[in-house]
């Protein structure tokens, strides 16, 4: 069999969410302000992937930064969806957070996480949930101790989110 020499190009895929946003102490809204317009809207039955790579700007010697997907019905009332969480101290991280679908209609949970306060235990996870309306992503860093950056740049972690609905076939 013979194949053409032929090197596509890749396809650029997803939506950019946030690029570099930089992670507070306090929870807040991941996205880029005027580039992202607010949260994400959602269609019945769509799923969300997306791709979250946490960056630390220097060394930390305590971190504890997390990302979570949220879901709501237009009213304001935000449930976790997924969540990603980091311990790392230098470097950087990627995770994949998912949501949404229709075959998720049999589970029932107590939203327990306050707002501002990380995913516990500190670990990666899910609630099996089908997207209500709206999407956002927030998130949150606390870091201590012996952190030393480039000479001129604060030390930091910061968030970079692409995201992409589809809907299952």
């Amino acid at each position: 069999m013979t194949t053409a020499n032929i090197i596509p190009t890749a396809g650029s895929d997803g939506i950019t969410y946030g690029t570099a946003v930089p992670l507070t102490a306090q929870e807040a809204d991941l996205g880029d302000g005027l580039k992202t317009p607010g949260p994400v809207a959602v269609e019945y039955g769509q799923v969300m992937v997306a791709v979250v790579v946490l960056t630390i700007n220097g060394y930390v010697v305590a971190n504890t930064s997390y990302v979570v997907m949220q879901t709501d019905m237009g009213d304001g009332v935000w449930v976790d969806a997924a969540w990603c969480v980091w311990l790392g101290h230098q470097g950087s991280a990627t995770f994949i957070l998912c949501g949404g679908g229709l075959g998720a209609q049999n589970n029932a949970f107590q939203q327990t996480r306050a707002a501002g306060s990380p995913p516990t235990p500190q670990t990666n996870g899910s609630n099996a949930v089908p997207l209500a309306g709206r999407v956002r992503f927030v998130g949150a860093s606390v870091f201590s101790g012996g952190s030393s950056s480039l000479a001129g740049l604060t030390t930091s972690v910061s968030a970079t989110i692409k995201y992409k609905l589809m809907v299952p076939r």
